[in-house]
């Protein structure tokens, strides 16, 4: 069977007929290999990683219907591919380690009624997870993207879409959600309305702002990562503000949020006060400075007349 394709419906004399799918490294998927992959009409996994491929023609998946798990890791996308679309009963999606740039405006992803299971990791050039982003993908249940460590923003329509054209948005029924190893600083509440409905939320190694825009993360979700995987609500700590900095968000979950905000803020508000008697006090001494200093030179002034005035004495009588 040929690296890369996997049909539990061809034989093992037929698949030494299809050319293997890795060993075409090109940028462009070629007609040989869309004509393969087309041909198996049963393929169930498809791995096309580290083969340099920048696009995927419209009709690679017309063939295979049953196509379950499609992996593309390692390759030279810079957008979700169109042909994806195409993928109806695609249930599993791996993009990790590609270029792929904001999740935002076209470059979001098409109707895949059938995905449940999407991983996008390694991926340096994501900075935002912008609004609808994810909102075609209905019946997710994991989403990992965890070690983007580009990766800023969360839109909090970025799951979100109003299926029934009524007052409430629908979501995915997400089950795992992995946000470890990125550069996340807030987390909106409303990326997801049923948080309570997670069974993995992985939030560690993250720059958290631990000021009140992260009440909901730190007073509710932490607390219950605690609660159901103790581990993953380890190393989930503040980076903001500065007297915060490297203190475990649970430890303040804890405690009172408030007091420990209200006490940076304190910190701040004594610092100014310290400031403002400073000044007066800087002022004053200057002014004690500057009329010493004047006395000083007045009495030099005075000297310096007098032994002028008597040198001139002396040598005008010769004495």
């Amino acid at each position: 069977m040929p690296l890369g394709i996997t049909d539990s419906a061809v034989k093992s004399e037929e698949t030494k007929k299809v050319p293997s799918v890795k060993q075409n490294t090109s940028a462009i998927c070629t007609k040989l290999t869309e004509t393969a992959v087309a041909g198996l009409s049963a393929l169930k996994v498809l791995d096309m990683s580290f083969m340099e491929l920048s696009t995927l023609p419209d009709t690679i998946f017309h063939g295979p219907r049953d196509l379950d798990t499609l992996i593309l890791t390692g390759n030279l996308f810079k957008q979700v591919p169109k042909a994806l679309s195409f993928s109806k009963n695609l249930k599993r999606l791996v993009l990790d380690e590609n270029p792929i740039g904001n999740l935002e405006g076209e470059n979001v992803f098409p109707a895949m009624t059938s995905l449940k299971y999407l991983r996008m990791a390694y991926m340096l050039d994501i900075y935002k997870i912008g609004p609808g982003a994810f909102s075609e993908l209905q019946n997710l249940t994991e989403l990992i993207l965890s070690d983007n460590k580009m990766l800023t923003e969360l839109d909090l329509h970025a799951l979100s879409k109003n299926v029934t054209g009524g007052d409430f948005l629908d979501y995915p029924p997400l089950d795992k959600l992995y946000l470890n190893n990125c550069n996340l600083t807030t987390l909106p509440r409303e990326f997801l309305v049923r948080w309570d409905k997670l069974s993995v939320l992985d939030l560690r190694f993250n720059p958290w702002d631990c000021n009140t825009s992260n009440e909901y993360m730190i007073k509710y979700l932490i607390p219950r990562v605690n609660s159901t995987t103790p581990l993953l609500a380890k190393n989930v700590k503040c980076a903001y503000p500065e007297e915060l900095k490297g203190v475990e968000v649970l430890k303040i979950a804890n405690g009172d949020f408030e007091s420990a905000t209200q006490g940076s803020s304190l910190v701040w508000i004594g610092i100014v006060i310290a400031i403002l008697l400073a000044i007066p006090l800087i002022l004053a001494g200057m002014a004690v400075y500057k009329r010493g200093h004047c006395r000083l030179c007045r009495k030099n002034e005075a000297a310096n007349r007098t032994l002028y005035s008597r040198t001139s004495f002396n040598e005008d009588f010769h004495i």
